[in-house]
């Protein structure tokens, strides 16, 4: 799809072998650019007959919505300017035209309606597409390529006709724009995986048109701890973490022998280069990534 704050487009390879091959329904809490779902090879997953994209941000769900309808959107996007390659100097109209959308996107007064959701949708993508790695698009600065890379809206189109990206887009059943609280209580069941990727913890304001504080973790791990279905949750160590989904229980036993019992919360790990953390010498600083799940 297109790089976004959080997404999991690196990574996506690494949690999909997690995921339960016989489930029946897929629901990402907070799907951003659906990175996870994309990375499945849906042959593996002969039972899926449901598949739901669910985020709070209004823009996001907007986009996924047209996403489906991937000729429109095409279309519709072939009839914006954008840079070539070989361009060697960008007209400053990509540059106004930028800051246009994105001060046109992200008013906190922007009503999304039947008539403006595609407009809407190709303008996002537009400001998506011309930020550093998707960070923080309500106020990142303008990208000027100059020529030296293919623009990412042209690449971004080039999926819209891919069949693999095509693929999954078909399989998308709902488009949700709700509180991850909601969608689980909505579509739980014995036979539903949830993939939740919520803000991590201390940088909850990277993220954009979102609602999400520390109740919110809280309350995101009651919720899921209490569900029919099975779950992977995405984040990066912190302290109270180990107290929500222990990964095991310490019980003395005679002679003060410490025994360890495991319990339902099963913990992953690896080390990845962070997207968007190069150094200056062109290194990357690294962070693990864990899996928690209930299976």
């Amino acid at each position: 799809m297109i790089s976004y704050i959080g997404g999991k487009a690196r990574i996506g390879k690494w949690i999909v072998p997690f995921i339960p091959t016989d489930i029946e329904t897929y629901v990402e809490g907070f799907s951003g650019m659906f990175w996870v779902f994309f990375n499945m090879d849906l042959e593996k997953f002969p039972n899926l007959k449901t598949v739901v994209y669910n985020d709070y941000n209004r823009l996001n769900a907007n986009l996924m919505k047209w996403a489906r309808d991937y000729d429109v959107l095409w279309e519709a996007l072939s009839h914006y300017p954008c840079q070539q390659l070989g361009v060697e100097d960008t007209p400053p109209l990509y540059g106004e035209m930028f800051r246009e959308y994105q001060s046109e996107v992200f008013d906190s007064n922007l009503v999304i309606t039947d008539e403006n959701s595609l407009e809407i949708a190709c303008k996002y993508i537009y400001v998506l597409t011309q930020v550093f790695s998707g960070s923080k698009p309500e106020t990142a600065t303008y990208t000027d390529y100059k020529g030296k890379y293919r623009c990412k809206v042209l690449i971004f189109m080039d999926k819209l006709k891919n069949p693999k990206y095509r693929e999954h887009f078909d399989r998308i059943t709902f488009v949700e724009n709700m509180d991850f609280q909601e969608v689980v209580e909505k579509y739980d069941s014995p036979t539903t995986y949830f993939y939740m990727d919520p803000p991590y913890w201390k940088t909850e304001n990277y993220y954009s048109n979102h609602d999400f504080d520390v109740n919110d973790h809280i309350r995101l791990a009651n919720c899921i701890k209490s569900i029919q279905g099975k779950f992977s949750l995405s984040y990066y160590d912190f302290p109270q973490l180990s107290e929500w989904f222990p990964k095991y229980e310490t019980v003395v036993g005679e002679h003060n022998q410490l025994r360890l019992f495991e319990t339902k919360y099963n913990w992953e790990q690896k080390d990845f280069a962070k997207a968007a953390a190069a150094k200056k010498d062109g290194t990357q600083n690294m962070g693990t990534e864990l899996l928690i799940m209930n299976y």
